[in-house]
């Protein structure tokens, strides 16, 4: 569960990296968060309006942990385009979010500072 607060803590932190495990803890604890707002809504009815605020809210935090997750594997933010591709696009982020760290030459691995990487 650290690994949520602390993408909640860095939320605003594009430069430096982030390890698979930060990536998918912080993905899966947001999943099941909408999940229970979904939930919330058709058993109890209430409003679109909470799940829709919570994405707001973890849109920025998502897409700074993601552009630190592709650094983590040596690869630029402009990767983010791929998204654009039609019907692969996704697949081709969520697989390259998945490979494992890339510890050579490390191009964007910035000093943090005053925080921890």
């Amino acid at each position: 569960m650290n690994w949520y607060f602390d993408g909640w803590k860095r939320y605003a932190q594009f430069s430096g990296t982030a390890s698979r495990e930060a990536f998918w803890v912080f993905s899966l604890v947001n999943v099941l968060i909408s999940m229970l707002f979904v939930v919330l809504e058709v058993f109890f009815q209430a409003t679109w309006k909470m799940d829709a605020l919570y994405s707001l809210l973890v849109f920025l935090p998502m897409l700074s942990l993601t552009v630190r997750r592709l650094h983590d594997t040596n690869r630029s933010a402009w990767w983010l385009w791929v998204v654009l591709v039609p019907a692969i696009g996704m697949v081709i982020l969520l697989i390259i979010l998945a490979l494992p760290s890339d510890s050579g030459d490390q191009t964007f691995d910035y000093p943090q500072v005053g925080g921890t990487s």
